[in-house]
C-alpha cells in the first residue's frame, strides 16, 4: 500500500485528549476492511493502492474494442464505478469528485494503454486478445477521423522545442506532497514544484535550465511578480498582496478553459474562484461517521441485495427457459406420436379398402357363369 497522507480535514486530538473519527485516507476501515479513499482533483489519496485497482479492473473488463473511454457503454462504465465504490470506503459528499478522478484516471490508463499499442505494432498483446488487437489496428487504418486526428498531434509534437514535464509519471500533487516533507515552506512548495518539473541539470553545471521557452517565461513573469509584490509589501505592509499560487497564476497566463494552468495541471483546480465556499470539510463528529458508516454499509447491503435479486431473477429466467423447452419437447413428443398413429390408422383403413376393392374386383370363381347359362338352356327347352 501507498503511503499514507491525509489532507484537510486532519484527524486530530481534541482538548480532552481523545481523537477525532475523522477518516485518515489511506488506512483501513476496522468494520469494513476497506480502504479510506478520497479525491484529489483527478487523483486520489492514497494513489498507489487506487490506481493499482482500477488497472486490474480495466484489465478484466476489457473485452472490445473499444477505441476510446467514452467509446465503452454507459452502463458498463457506471458498473465498474459502483464496484470501485463498493470496494473502497469514502466520505458520501465525495461521490462527484471520486466519480470524476475515476473517469480522468481510466481514460488515461486507457489511452495510454492503446498508444503503447499502436506504436508497439500487432505483437504487443499482452494485455488484451490478439483478435480485439486485429479489430483496434483495422478500426484505426479506416477511420478517417482519427488519421486526421494523429497528423495533426504529430504536426504538434514537431513543433515543441523540449519536453513539457519532467516530473516523470507523478503529477504535481504528488511533487508538491514529497518537498513539502523535505521542509519547503507551504507558501513555497508551488514554485518548488514547478522548478522541479519544468527544469533540468545543465551538463557540466550545478544550475538548472528551463526545459522550453514556455517554463523560461513563466519563470521570468514570476520572478518580476514578485519583485513587485516585495517591493509594495515594504511601502506598505498593511496592504493587501497575492500570495505565490496568484502570483504564479498570473505569470502563467491564468486558466485555460479545463481549468487547468500551465506548470500546476489539474492541480490548480483548487485555486479557482468558485461559488461555493473554498473552506473545505469540517470535521465531522463521532456520531456523524457513525451514521455515515452505517449508511456506507446500508447502501452496499442494499446493492448486494439488489444484485442477489438480479441474480435469483436470472436463475428464475432459466429455470423457466428450461421448464418450457421441457413442456415444449413433450409436446412434441405427444405430437409425434399422435401423428404416428395416424398415420398407421390411415394406413390400415386403406389397406382395407384396397382389399375391398380387390375383391369387387374378382367375382365368383371362374366357371361359374357357364353353369348358368346351361340352367337357363335347360329351362327354355321343349318338353
Amino acid at each position: 500500500m501507498g503511503q499514507q497522507h491525509t489532507p484537510s480535514p486532519q484527524s486530530h486530538v481534541g482538548e480532552e485528549g481523545s481523537s477525532s473519527n475523522t477518516p485518515i485516507w489511506g488506512t483501513t476501515d476496522p468494520e469494513t476492511g476497506l480502504l479510506w479513499i478520497c479525491p484529489d482533483n483527478e487523483y486520489f489519496v492514497p494513489r498507489d493502492p487506487v490506481m493499482d485497482f482500477i488497472s486490474d479492473q480495466l484489465f478484466r473488463n476489457y473485452n472490445e474494442a473499444w477505441t476510446s473511454w467514452t467509446a465503452i457503454p454507459t452502463e458498463n462504465r457506471n458498473a465498474w464505478f459502483d464496484e470501485f465504490m463498493r470496494k473502497h470506503m469514502s466520505l458520501p459528499e465525495h461521490r462527484a469528485a471520486l466519480r470524476k478522478a475515476y473517469n480522468a484516471r481510466a481514460a488515461r490508463w486507457l489511452s495510454q494503454k492503446l498508444y503503447n499499442l499502436r506504436h508497439g505494432g500487432r505483437g504487443r498483446r499482452d494485455w488484451l486478445p490478439q483478435d480485439t488487437a486485429n479489430q483496434l489496428f483495422d478500426n484505426w487504418a479506416t477511420n478517417e477521423k482519427f488519421q486526421e486526428k494523429s497528423v495533426k498531434n504529430k504536426q504538434n509534437r514537431a513543433k515543441m522545442e523540449g519536453p513539457s514535464y519532467v516530473g516523470g509519471s507523478i503529477p504535481m500533487t504528488e511533487w508538491k506532497r514529497k518537498l513539502a516533507e523535505t521542509g519547503v515552506p507551504p507558501e513555497s512548495v508551488g514554485w518548488a514544484a514547478f522548478e522541479r518539473t519544468h527544469s533540468r541539470q545543465s551538463e557540466g553545471s550545478d544550475e538548472r535550465e528551463w526545459i522550453n521557452s514556455r517554463a523560461h517565461t513563466v519563470a521570468e513573469n514570476y520572478t518580476k511578480l514578485s519583485q513587485e509584490r516585495d517591493s509594495q509589501r515594504e511601502t506598505d505592509p498593511s496592504s493587501s498582496v497575492c500570495d505565490n499560487d496568484s502570483l504564479f497564476i498570473q505569470a502563467a497566463g491564468g486558466f485555460d478553459k479545463k481549468g487547468r494552468v500551465f506548470g500546476y495541471g489539474a492541480a490548480a483546480s483548487r485555486l479557482k474562484p468558485t461559488k461555493r465556499s473554498s473552506s473545505g470539510i469540517e470535521d465531522v463528529s463521532a456520531d456523524e461517521m457513525k451514521k455515515m458508516k452505517a449508511l456506507t454499509a446500508q447502501m452496499t447491503q442494499e446493492q448486494e441485495r439488489m444484485l442477489e435479486e438480479q441474480e435469483k431473477m436470472r436463475q428464475m429466467m432459466i429455470q423457466e427457459r428450461e421448464m418450457m423447452e421441457e413442456r415444449m419437447a413433450k409436446e412434441r413428443e405427444m405430437m409425434e406420436e399422435r401423428m404416428r398413429r395416424m398415420q398407421e390408422e390411415m394406413m390400415r383403413q386403406m389397406q382395407i379398402q384396397l382389399k375391398s376393392l380387390m375383391n369387387k374386383g374378382s367375382g365368383s370363381a371362374p366357371g361359374d357363369d357357364d353353369h348358368v347359362g346351361d340352367d337357363d338352356d335347360d329351362h327354355n327347352a321343349p318338353v
